[in-house]
């Protein structure tokens, strides 16, 4: 592996950096540094400020890209707020991982085993990124970026009452998600995500629905859930076993939440 590391210190100096040279965005470096297959161009993120803070206004907490995932676990103000973020941080790897792995990237890896991104999807978080301007985008209609967009933060609201997260691996923390699942609840209003039970974090919008009707068929939404999932077989587990835990959480999460 070689490549030439730039690290510029504004959003725009990076873009212009990624125009000229074809480069990659660097944030952490937990999946591109470890891969050892990565050459050319890294544009590290790191000396940009503005990325690392977590901050709240009266109806939601934003995050900084770079935010660690120790930031957001040692983060009482997402404790409080978000506890399926929190549950899902705390979860993610173990604590060298969690302790230099960001929030950015994670949801930059597209991953459909990321944790923190299944807590987010069901908390209805949206994703801002930069490519000259600001946009935001809904995490869970974020399937890819532009190559020269930069995700700068997560916008995550504050409206749930309750939200908790649920993993099954192999051993614990330290093992990759064979499924997990995140639930979030406000007045009525139900999110449920699902995390390797498709190509992507799934938001099951039909298992929601029939969750928020007030009079929860807790068989029905689990006939509902196994027609929305999509898992796969692969070395982590069957496609049989993801769907037999996945209405095992659905269960779990729905009594804990009190539907």
């Amino acid at each position: 592996m070689s490549y030439r590391l730039h690290i510029p210190t504004t959003l725009d100096q990076a873009l212009e950096i990624r125009r000229r040279t074809d480069g990659t965005y660097l944030a952490a470096g937990t999946v591109i540094l470890v891969n050892h297959r990565h050459s050319g161009d890294l544009i590290s993120l790191e000396k940009i400020e503005g990325l690392t803070s977590i901050e709240e206004d009266s109806e939601s907490i934003r995050i900084g890209a770079l935010a660690t995932f120790d930031d957001i676990e040692n983060s009482g103000l997402i404790k409080r707020n978000l506890p399926a973020l929190w549950q899902a941080a705390f979860n993610t790897a173990g604590p060298q991982i969690r302790n230099r792995a960001t929030i950015g990237g994670n949801i930059g890896c597209f991953s459909p085993a990321s944790d923190a991104v299944t807590a987010l999807v069901a908390l209805d978080a949206e994703v801002q990124v930069f490519d000259g301007s600001y946009h935001n985008i809904k995490i869970e209609n974020l399937r890819s970026l532009e190559k020269e967009a930069i995700i700068t933060s997560v916008i995550v609201p504050k409206r749930f009452g309750f939200s908790a997260f649920e993993k099954v691996g192999k051993r614990n923390a330290m093992s990759v998600s064979v499924i997990n699942m995140a639930i979030a609840e406000n007045n009525g209003e139900v999110r449920l995500a699902v995390g390797c039970a498709s190509p992507y974090v799934l938001y099951c919008k039909a298992t929601s629905e029939s969750l928020s009707t007030g009079a929860t068929d807790l068989g029905k939404a689990k006939e509902i859930l196994l027609s929305e999932i999509r898992p796969i077989d692969d070395r982590w587990g069957t496609l049989e076993y993801r769907r037999a835990v996945a209405v095992n959480l659905l269960e779990k999460l729905v009594k804990e939440a009190g539907l």
